[in-house]
């Protein structure tokens, strides 16, 4: 019993967070609320062990791309591109925060469709559609149900631009009509998407992602946040990942994948525990959350860029 149960867990590993999101609703409910350090503890641990490994595997996936396209792969070209990229992303966010935010919303929208609804056919423009809607709902869904926690985090982000403020005070008045409009704009391009191009969805791996947002709700931004991005679209990245690395690997294991992905792991952990060390003992004025978003953003651009390649060369 307890094998095939370590067998179902291994072989399927976002029932973990089912199991784990299940619990925190638990504790959040019938015992006291979890604490601040509990919640930064539970982020950290995921965002560390899934949420940053799982875009460390962007230079072996570029390899496997250039193979395929039959071009020749360069490690240090494609660093320089990675960093590049990045580096133009946080000039922007120097210049215009407002911009830049934006920006992150639309690419986390769409990586977060396209990790989701995978198997999707990319001559279906509908689908594309869907697969955006379908990402900028997830994401309103975590955000606007905790709006009063997101509310200081993005004042911090954009500073003085008062134009975006208004807009996010407008979106905060209008919570349940913006989820009802979004939710309803998703189920109308989901029917319409299917009639045209259908795809058969896994059932039980959809009740696992409904059920995992709705824990969101009961809980603090920090571990929902950190329960869907870390407990659900790495992990589904992880498999995809794993699926396109092992197509001519076959016997290439998950922990082989996970192993390869440490040294850009370790990079990023260490880049960014330097900068958030800044803010805390050089200027404690800087808060260390909109540092933390910031940092996902400019690791999640290229990151699209190498997993739209990706998913575009495996369909």
């Amino acid at each position: 019993m307890i094998q095939s149960v370590l067998k179902i867990l291994t072989k399927t590993p976002t029932w973990l967070t089912v199991i784990l999101g299940s619990f925190l609703v638990v504790w959040q409910w019938f015992g006291n609320s979890i604490s601040q350090e509990i919640q930064l503890a539970l982020f950290a641990t995921l965002i560390l062990l899934t949420g940053i490994p799982h875009g460390a595997l962007d230079h072996l996936i570029q390899k496997e791309i250039d193979k395929h396209a039959r071009r020749k792969y360069n490690f240090w070209l494609f660093l320089l591109k990675y960093f590049f990229v990045m580096i133009i992303y946080g000039a922007l966010w120097y210049w215009s925060a407002g911009i830049s935010l934006f920006i992150f919303l639309v690419i986390s929208a769409w990586h977060f469709g396209e990790t989701d609804l995978e198997k999707i056919p990319t001559e279906a423009t509908i689908w594309s559609f869907t697969r955006l809607i379908y990402g900028f709902y997830i994401l309103a869904f975590i955000l606007l149900t905790h709006a009063d926690e997101v509310n200081p985090i993005i004042e911090q982000m954009i500073g003085s631009q008062s134009v975006v403020l208004k807009y996010w005070q407008f979106v905060q008045q209008n919570v349940k009509q913006i989820l009802y409009l979004l939710g309803l704009s998703l189920c109308t391009f989901f029917i319409v998407s299917q009639s045209e191009y259908f795809v058969q969805f896994d059932k039980i791996r959809l009740f696992r992602l409904a059920f995992i947002l709705i824990c969101t709700i009961y809980l603090p931004l920090l571990p929902a946040f950190a329960l869907y991005f870390g407990g659900w679209h790495a992990l589904c990245a992880f498999d995809t990942i794993h699926e396109y690395l092992r197509k001519d690997r076959p016997f290439l294991s998950f922990k082989l994948v996970y192993l390869k992905a440490l040294p850009f792991t370790i990079l990023s952990i260490l880049f960014l525990g330097g900068f958030l060390m800044y803010c805390h003992y050089i200027n404690s004025q800087l808060s260390p959350f909109p540092i933390l978003f910031i940092f996902i953003s400019l690791i999640t651009l290229p990151h699209l860029i190498i997993s739209h390649q990706m998913n575009h060369q495996t369909k």
